[in-house]
């Protein structure tokens, strides 16, 4: 019994998350680490859900009094009796089952849905076999605002039944009055029968045009307007906080039953026709009050769920799954179909004289290829898979863009760019005293560091210009400059081994400031010698001879 009763908890559980780990796996673009968390969480949430109903079955299997329940693997309808239940109905226990149907016991309204919950505990699929029938006996009632209220009770049980169930279920009415005894009168629809005992159902019509029922027809009439008028008008009036319940079909019979003149029914059978209920009592056998004519009615619509409501839950989630798979995959070859339709829509788009923005757009194209190829060889991915893959259809479309790619011509080769000017520029104050245009004793490391990045080599003219700032003469600053500048030259020509062909030396004052005067940081900058090398074809070709004018000419330009 526990290992059945654990399969029944861990089967369905266990089929839905396959199914969610398939859909999750196969269908959604979440990171590797993100899955493995959801998986992680969702085999905790059916461990946990497995071991709730295996202890919502657990007592039911193995404490339940099996008396109280319908035969192991009965599918007929199972009337679940409650209301009126005070006289000696169930006498012989609280099961009675026939060919056609089985009555279990509840009592009192107020349990039936907790009895119902029980018995489904046991057997799920017994959820599509349940029938409520609530029996009504007026003569026991005095005061009709409780019947009101029990019928109420009896909306919200229904309901409540409903809901953990999955399936609501038939409800049958059943009034028994005292009065001239009639045979079962059903009513369904718009023909309600007489079910007489061993003989063939009748019409009301064909029943009441008999002559022995003469007498019995006002008290089924009374009978049957006390019912609608108390007992369905509460069951079906509206009521925002329990759904109105409309039975099935409606049993009334009556008999020489116990009644009470305070009683509801002789008060109204009195108040609308003066007549009292007849004053002989009989007692009848349990069976006289089983309303069995019905039970061939309710056949077709109570038979046993294929899974109760796990197993509706169960395959409304599989639909659930596949359709969303059906979704994402729709989704995905969308998303697929959007891209490579941009990449050839670019492709075409450029002009085939555009060499570089051509040449991205076809890498992009190679890639796509390739990317369909490897799904070609190795398999589609799921997610795209469901067969609404693209996959040939878009190969095919990118190879044929492909072959129209035409190579750009060689690049024409490019001139030799010139050689630019390299220009070094020393502090005067460093080099120099103040108005002097002697090189300082300290003065060598500069120059030092200096000759360093100059190599004399054929073209190259070594330029020497001196600079001061504005203070001063400007015709004193102009030869200042000029004699700063013949100096740095003589060291560099004495010492660096460079011949004087080489060197132009110029001297241009204040005339040529690189910052402002007004500043002691300003003339500091401005105080300075420029060294450049010039490209010059002539130059350093013949040592000892001066370059011509025209070349100095060029150089005080530059």
């Amino acid at each position: 019994m526990r290992k059945s009763a654990l399969l029944r908890a861990a089967f369905p559980v266990l089929i839905c998350l396959v199914a969610a780990l398939w859909l999750m796996w196969g269908f959604l673009n979440f990171f590797v680490l993100t899955k493995g968390l959801l998986t992680l969480v969702g085999i905790i949430v059916a461990m946990l859900l497995i071991c709730r109903r295996y202890r919502c079955q657990q007592p039911a299997g193995q404490h339940a009094d099996e008396g109280v329940y319908p035969p192991s693997g009965f599918t007929g309808p199972v009337l679940l009796l409650c209301g009126d239940l005070n006289d000696p109905l169930f006498a012989e226990g609280g099961c009675r089952t026939t060919a056609q149907g089985c009555y279990l016991k509840v009592g009192s309204t107020d349990q039936l849905s907790k009895f119902a919950d029980r018995l489904l505990a046991r057997e799920p699929r017994m959820a599509g076999q349940l029938v409520v029938m609530f029996r009504c006996l007026p003569d026991l009632h005095e005061d009709e605002g409780l019947l009101r209220a029990s019928l109420k009770v009896l909306r919200q049980q229904v309901n409540q039944l409903k809901n953990f169930s999955g399936y609501l279920p038939p409800v049958v009415l059943a009034g028994e009055f005292s009065g001239p005894e009639t045979p079962w009168i059903v009513i369904r629809g718009k023909t309600p029968l007489v079910c007489p005992t061993d003989e063939p159902a009748l019409t009301l019509n064909e029943w009441s045009a008999l002559p022995e029922n003469v007498i019995r027809l006002p008290y089924l009439s009374h009978s049957m307007g006390l019912l609608q008028q108390v007992m369905m008008d509460e069951l079906t009036k509206t009521d925002r906080l329990c759904p109105a319940v409309t039975p099935f079909a409606v049993v009334v019979r009556s008999g020489a039953v116990r009644t009470r003149a305070e009683a509801i029914w002789p008060q109204w059978l009195f108040r609308h026709s003066k007549l009292l209920p007849t004053a002989t009592r009989s007692t009848y056998p349990a069976l006289w009050h089983f309303a069995d004519p019905v039970l061939p009615l309710l056949a077709p619509y109570a038979m046993p769920l294929q899974g109760g409501k796990t197993g509706r839950g169960v395959v409304m989630f599989l639909l659930l799954c596949i359709v969303s798979a059906l979704g994402l995959s729709v989704l995905h070859n969308q998303s697929l179909i959007g891209r490579i339709a941009s990449d050839l829509q670019r492709w075409y788009a450029i002009p085939m004289t555009h060499y570089t923005s051509k040449a991205q757009s076809l890498h992009a194209l190679q890639q796509d290829a390739l990317l369909l190829e490897r799904w070609q060889r190795q398999g589609t991915p799921q997610r795209y898979g469901l067969g609404l893959y693209p996959g040939e259809r878009l190969w095919l479309s990118i190879q044929q863009a492909i072959d129209t790619w035409v190579p750009p011509p060689p690049p024409k080769p490019q001139p030799k760019s010139e050689p630019v000017a390299k220009i070094v520029l020393l502090d005067s104050m460093s080099l120099f005293d103040s108005g002097k245009s002697a090189l300082k004793v300290g003065s060598t490391k500069m120059l030092i560091n200096t000759l360093v990045g100059i190599k004399a080599k054929p073209g190259w003219l070594i330029v020497v210009a001196g600079h001061t700032d504005s203070t001063g003469d400007p015709k004193l600053n102009q030869s200042l400059s000029l004699q700063r500048a013949s100096a740095v030259r003589d060291w560099i020509r004495d010492n660096g081994d460079v011949p004087e062909s080489c060197f132009a030396v110029q001297g241009y004052g204040q005339s040529r400031p690189i910052a402002t005067n007004d500043t002691t940081e300003g003339r500091a900058l401005n105080r300075r010698v420029e060294i450049s090398l010039v490209p010059q074809a002539n130059a350093c070709l013949i040592p000892g001879k001066t370059p011509a004018s025209s070349q100095d000419d060029d150089v005080s330009q530059h």
